[in-house]
């Protein structure tokens, strides 16, 4: 498991064993005394550092939804901005699986489409990640986010695509996940996801869920542990959509494997009919930036004895705008405004239930 880093050592982790030898005083007495864990908020540890990953239909009838995309950015980084995040941003379009060499019918001059896009079609901002150092990420993100390659109306197969971006070699993409980073994908797209080494024909007119060249959505789950060497609790990444999920505007079918995916993997999930993705961008960068911030602790708690501290400050136990237990993880996860910001100092204290 991969631990916030350790700041200072436990001011007091010592087992107090009485021996109580009074009248008729037959067995020992047990007391555990309170523990405590500093933590730094800061870029030498890994819950400062983010990788998301846009996975944008680029489809010519996806425009609406896109220009909705760039409209609510400002409102998604505003969490990642003001706490301090150290962030990339990369986008990837939904044709990006065909430059998988493994692919049936896989061509050498698609070898490029996994490449992070930075092109609207007509403007080319040059930068394919952008970082803190941009001058203007919102401008880049406004063009980078609004790819049009795909005229031929190729399979639009979002989770293919994501996995080859991310085990891109190409000069474009390398290093950009990182081993200590949290990575947060996001699918912005239209259509469901049919991936698979073959063409799945129909599939997305006709819903073939059972059709035998699908990949399974573990596949994807899979290849994103294997990614991060993170699972369960403690994954170090998430994916959030979107897409279909309620208003059949693009048909009469939800998008169910998209659906499938970000559920499973603690995403959350947005309706792409809906007039103004504002809100639900903001939820996203909530759900990334609380996940992204857990401080993993060395023993198990009593919960109702943890006081949480942050530079000095009493935080309260809050799932809005505080901290909760993740007993799954066995750590302390923060939300809303509570989430510390860069260089901050955090304090756990509490009653442990368990020998150290």
């Amino acid at each position: 498991m991969n631990r916030a880093r350790l700041w200072s050592v436990p001011a007091m982790s010592i087992l107090s064993i009485g021996l109580l030898a009074a009248c008729g005083e037959e067995k020992p007495s047990f007391a555990l005394l309170p523990d405590g864990q500093t933590f730094r908020q800061d870029r030498t540890g890994i819950n400062n550092k983010l990788d998301i990953l846009f996975v944008i239909n680029d489809q010519p009838n996806m425009s609406a939804f896109q220009e909705k995309l760039v409209t609510s950015m400002s409102t998604f980084m505003n969490i990642f901005v003001t706490k301090g995040f150290d962030y990339k941003i990369a986008v990837t379009t939904t044709s990006g699986y065909m430059a998988d060499p493994t692919l049936n019918g896989y061509s050498a001059v698609n070898e490029d489409l996994a490449d992070f896009n930075d092109t609207n079609g007509i403007q080319s901002t040059g930068i394919h990640v952008i970082t803190p150092s941009v001058p203007d990420i919102f401008s880049v993100f406004a063009i980078n986010a609004k790819p049009s390659k795909n005229s031929a109306g190729q399979d639009a197969r979002s989770f293919s695509s994501m996995r080859q971006a991310l085990r891109n070699t190409r000069p474009i993409n390398a290093g950009f996940l990182r081993s200590d980073g949290f990575l947060a994908v996001i699918i912005v797209d239209n259509q469901e996801d049919f991936s698979g080494n073959a063409r799945c024909n129909g599939c997305n007119i006709n819903q073939r869920y059972n059709a035998p060249t699908l990949d399974p959505v573990d596949v994807y789950i899979d290849f994103l542990n294997t990614a991060t060497n993170s699972s369960g609790a403690a994954a170090r990444y998430n994916v959030s959509a979107m897409t279909q999920i309620a208003v059949p505007c693009q048909g009469g079918a939800n998008m169910v494997r998209i659906m499938d995916l970000a559920t499973r993997t603690n995403g959350v999930l947005g309706d792409i009919c809906q007039a103004d993705f504002g809100s639900s961008m903001a939820d996203m960068a909530d759900r990334i930036a609380s996940l992204s911030t857990q401080f993993y602790l060395d023993r198990v708690p009593d919960v109702s004895t943890i006081t949480v501290d942050v530079n000095g400050v009493r935080i309260p136990q809050d799932a809005a705008n505080g901290w909760t237990y993740n007993a799954d993880a066995n750590s302390i996860q923060f939300h809303g405004s509570a989430i510390p910001p860069q260089d901050a100092s955090i304090n756990v204290n509490f009653d442990p239930v368990t020998i150290k």
